[in-house]
């Protein structure tokens, strides 16, 4: 394949995400080449590139406009819109890791310079290419489980991310907490399965930093009920619970799980999600949704189509949760209250 046909990547960030992510995805791909590796501490870009052989480091993300035509933007939170901007204005295609932006108003810039560099803008919402994720999906497009009545969803687990910086935990670079960061995937799948909210309460733990816990109350235009609960300081179940008036559904957030059951007892089934085109029945850990990402986005760069996260999805889980810290209510902790009575006294 000559070099022409190959989509040549930057990749802006070497954090945890490029380490255990994006960059061996590259490596299973025949159509693209990571030429370019960025990052403000070289060491560590050149121990990477050492190992897959990339033959350029820079702490400079201006120098992908010489070295690349596509890049993955795996930064801090906040530079995701600039950084974007600037490179999609100059042609360059983008992946940019999740949360897509700080606001919508970011959002909506990022777009913008999308169509002025005629360039391709995905967003890192990878969590869209599990099988049972499409699966739920098709299911619920297809009405089998009739009117949806109401929804439980909970993800969480101890903070456990490999941390490099504390931008995550600095309302100002991260955007705010486990809403922002966490939230981002879980918030995206509600929307992309149960469509747009109508009305929602929002409660989080927050003293003036950044949430570690919070809670939805969320009414859909589709008349379902339900809530979201998201923790940074506790393992939950990680699954959202589905009810129709003809049966229910539950999935697994973070892997190929899906658990379904009529009302009726006459369809039911639990397994591996399964869908058009795949290859068998396979387990989807973190660390294999980001090829298939990868190859969405590859397509749609090479074949000129939109993406399977186009910024303009992203953005809707960006205004859901700014509608939530603009309703924000104090979540009570049983632990707190009784002190806050003494003090009220």
């Amino acid at each position: 394949m000559m070099d022409k046909d190959l989509v040549q990547i930057a990749i802006i960030g070497c954090g945890a995400v490029t380490e255990r992510g994006h960059l061996p995805a590259t490596t299973k791909i025949s159509n693209c080449r990571v030429t370019l590796l960025v990052d403000n501490n070289l060491e560590h870009a050149k121990k990477l590139s050492n190992i897959y052989n990339i033959s350029t480091i820079s702490d400079d993300y201006h120098a992908a406009v010489d070295h690349a035509n596509a890049a993955i933007v795996a930064l801090p939170h906040h530079l995701h819109a600039p950084v974007s901007c600037e490179l999609l204005e100059a042609g360059l295609h983008v992946l940019v890791e999740k949360p897509m932006a700080l606001s919508s108003s970011e959002c909506n810039t990022m777009l913008a310079a999308a169509k002025k560099g005629r360039a391709v803008l995905a967003v890192g919402l990878m969590r869209r290419f599990l099988n049972s994720i499409q699966f739920s999906h098709w299911l619920l497009n297809e009405g089998i489980l009739g009117q949806i009545k109401e929804f439980d969803v909970q993800e969480g687990n101890v903070y456990n991310w490999p941390v490099t910086s504390d931008f995550f935990f600095h309302r100002s670079t991260a955007g705010g907490g486990v809403l922002f960061d966490t939230g981002a995937h879980t918030l995206d799948l509600l929307l992309y399965l149960l469509d747009d909210v109508a009305d929602l309460e929002y409660y989080d733990d927050s003293y003036g930093g950044i949430e570690a816990d919070c809670k939805l109350y969320l009414k859909m235009q589709s008349g379902a009920k339900g809530n979201i609960e998201l923790s940074r300081s506790r393992d939950l179940r990680n699954t959202a619970i589905i009810k129709g008036e003809h049966g229910i559904l539950e999935v697994h957030l973070r892997k190929n799980w899906v658990l379904l059951n009529s009302c009726d007892k006459a369809l039911g089934f639990e397994g591996y999600g399964i869908v058009s085109g795949s290859t068998g029945i396979k387990e989807q850990k973190f660390s294999d949704l980001f090829q298939p990402q990868l190859e969405d986005w590859i397509a749609s760069i090479q074949k000129k189509r939109v993406p399977t996260v186009p910024g303009e999805e992203a953005m809707r889980s960006i205004a859901l949760i700014e509608a939530c810290y603009a309703h924000r209510k104090q979540l009570e902790l049983p632990w707190v209250q009784p002190e806050r009575t003494i003090l009220q006294k």
